[in-house]
């Protein structure tokens, strides 16, 4: 029995689970990348697994974070030891992966743009197509749904910053924004370079559009307010898709990773959900046959626990104040003495009706 053909565009982290995984299964794997693997990377490089559904990462590892600071108001120190979160060099990492593909038997093409023009020919060619193209995808483009992304996505901007950040250590910092605006971020690769950036999520919120002069703007104030300062090495951003599209399907064609639309709506990171759609979509290919779930099915089965936590967090968090999000900071960061018990009173109508929910991601979402 000939294999399957699989064309995979994009060699992110989720189109190179699916070369991976798929090659694996003995499906025949030509990965696509139009530009170098490992090159171009726009994230602050936190790998987060929420759903403990992935490996910990092998290869560009710089150190597991067992504490991070998240300030509000006030700063409180958040013990993460439980969580699996740790600080990668990404492209170090996306570039083990591709040595995993191919260690398996998958073809790698770099420098080899696919467009969207190309991808009837692929369908015609191959048996399945996955795309794993980011934003937008080739997919969006050839059936029109471009514009999906910006309407459903956070908006960032980046440093990638060189500097002194010894006072940080191997720890996180987050100062989050009332009424799920989003949040600044300062995340360490070394003591001396910094992923420094900022995030807009709520799609009401008026920030959220601002120009990109604007969007940058923001950013120098925050970083002059935080202290931070540094050479700056690259600027990065873009939209970063936080809602999961119903539609996963597109006749031979699935989506996987950001193309997906799966990255998360209370933090923007998606590395884990890009792993994981893509390595079930090769399973999903493998034992097609017969089977009855659709891949839209299949992927929102596995997802929608992670989405229905992280969907209720957000509401908590519109509907707090900068006071109220101060005591849930404290909260998160068991800091009793800075909630105080007359204050603890005076929110728990509002944060203890949510109590689950919070404790969920206390917990690490699913663990």
């Amino acid at each position: 029995m000939d294999k399957k053909r699989v064309c995979v565009i994009g060699a992110g982290p989720a189109g190179l689970s699916a070369a991976v995984e798929g090659a694996r299964l003995g499906l025949k794997i030509d990965l696509f990348e139009r530009s170098e693997i490992g090159k171009h990377i726009r994230c602050a490089e936190g790998f987060y697994d929420s759903m403990h559904l992935v490996d910990k990462p092998e290869v560009g590892v710089r150190y597991k974070v067992d504490e991070a600071l998240l300030k509000v108001k006030n700063e409180y120190r958040v013990g993460c030891r439980n969580i699996n979160l740790w600080m990668i060099d990404r492209g170090e990492w996306q570039q083990g992966l591709a040595e995993q593909a191919r260690a398996e038997g998958a073809r790698i093409f770099e420098k080899a743009r696919i467009t969207s023009d190309q991808l009837a020919d692929l369908e015609s060619e191959d048996d399945w197509i996955i795309d794993a193209t980011g934003v937008p995808s080739i997919t969006s483009v050839r059936y029109g749904f471009r514009d999906y992304y910006k309407r459903n996505g956070a908006v960032t901007v980046q440093y990638i910053l060189k500097g002194d950040f010894t006072s940080l250590g191997e720890r996180l910092k987050f100062l989050a924004f009332p009424h799920y605006k989003g949040y600044f971020w300062v995340f360490p690769k070394s003591s001396t370079t910094a992923n420094v950036g900022l995030g807009y999520f709520d799609p009401e919120c008026k920030d959220r559009n601002l120009s990109g002069k604007q969007l940058w703007a923001r950013l120098e104030q925050l970083m002059a307010q935080e202290r931070i300062t540094g050479q700056i090495i690259k600027r990065t951003g873009g939209i970063v898709p936080i809602r999961l599209r119903e539609q996963l399907q597109y006749g031979k064609v699935l989506l996987v990773g950001d193309a997906a639309g799966c990255a998360s709506p209370l933090h923007g990171g998606g590395i884990d959900t890009a792993l994981i759609t893509g390595r079930e979509a090769v399973r999903w290919i493998a034992g097609n046959k017969g089977k009855k779930s659709s891949f839209s099915d299949t992927i929102w089965c596995i997802l929608s626990p992670k989405l229905d936590v992280e969907k209720g967090l957000c509401q908590i968090w519109k509907e707090l104040d900068l006071e109220a999000l101060d005591k849930a900071a404290a909260f998160i960061a068991q800091n009793w003495q800075n909630i105080g018990i007359m204050k603890l009173m005076r929110y728990s109508i509002r944060l203890l009706p949510k109590l689950s929910t919070g404790l969920r991601l206390r917990r690490g979402l699913i663990g």
